[in-house]
């Protein structure tokens, strides 16, 4: 209590102290005549401290407000770059699709320049078979785009395989690296012919093979096999793949060439079909559960299964 009393005191002396310092300034000043100059002086001696440290507070705060309206600043603009680079991700994804599709249709209407009897009909990959060590796949298209079993399905590269099963709106595709499809095939160069068709150790690694090839053969690695057209399911010289490997069967009776399919058959999202070519083999299909089917290897295994 002794000690606030104190402090109150002490703060009251200082005031007084000041006031009658001023008092006294005022006196001297009226009687020497108004010497304004001094007192001047004097009260802004006093004044000055408190004038500059008003200022200082002043600035502080309008430079705080002033980092406040940068840093919303900033922000807007960071906000409008990442909207343009966005935008222009955007653009050069639609710019790369866009030109895959163009090279995609330059090639096709190469293959089509070359092959005035081809009906292509664009169709598009909508659901894969993740168990399918072979890579088959279901398009949006079906019979009533007319589309029918065993038309062939290419990318503008070369043959992905062919319809085995058949519905109004979608289609199953079994392709070339599957055991349940055969394609006669030659090598393009020297015209050596075997049939073409998938097992499961080539298929894993994105292979199908060529196989029956006679021991004396000429087929080297390097080589692009073509279909041969016989049976009438495709036709002549589409492009199947390049030769990677030439190897005895087991017994040793005859060769097969490991193949690497020109076309990305467990990758593609866009292809076509082959609906009309000339020489072409109508097929006799029998109805499944909404789809027309045929019994292939494949099929019959996972009935055993």
């Amino acid at each position: 209590m002794r000690n606030r009393f104190n402090r109150g005191s002490s703060n009251l002396s200082v005031f007084f102290t000041a006031a009658l310092f001023m008092a006294a300034l005022i006196i001297y000043s009226v009687g020497t005549g108004g010497n304004s100059d001094f007192v001047s002086s004097i009260c802004g001696f006093i004044t000055a401290p408190i004038q500059r440290v008003s200022a200082m507070v002043a600035g502080g705060f309008g430079s705080f407000s002033g980092e406040f309206e940068d840093i919303d600043a900033v922000r807007a603009e960071n906000e409008l770059l990442k909207k343009k680079v966005r935008e222009m991700t955007q653009k050069t994804v639609d710019y790369d699709t866009l030109k895959q599709q163009n090279d995609e249709y330059r090639k096709l209407l190469e293959l089509k320049n070359e092959n005035k009897n081809y009906e292509f009909l664009p169709s598009t990959v909508i659901a894969r078979d993740s168990s399918d060590y072979y890579g088959g796949f279901t398009i949006d298209k079906g019979s009533a785009d007319g589309i029918a079993l065993h038309d062939p399905v290419v990318t503008a590269d070369g043959l992905v395989g062919y319809v085995t099963g058949l519905g109004v709106t979608s289609s199953k595709i079994t392709t070339i690296l599957s055991p349940g499809l055969e394609v006669g095939a030659v090598d393009k160069e020297t015209r050596d012919g075997g049939t073409l068709f998938g097992e499961i150790s080539s298929a894993k690694s994105g292979r199908t093979r060529l196989n029956y090839l006679a021991r004396d053969c000429e087929v080297t690695v390097g080589d692009i096999v073509v279909t041969s057209g016989f049976g009438s399911i495709f036709p002549a010289n589409l492009v199947i793949g390049e030769v990677s490997a030439i190897n005895a069967e087991s017994e040793n009776i005859s060769f097969y060439a490991e193949i690497i399919p020109a076309a990305d058959v467990k990758n593609c999202t866009d292809v076509f079909v082959i609906t009309e070519f000339e020489g072409q083999r109508s097929i006799q299909e029998s109805s499944i559960e909404g789809y027309k089917t045929e019994e292939t290897d494949d099929n019959k295994d996972n009935e055993d299964n």
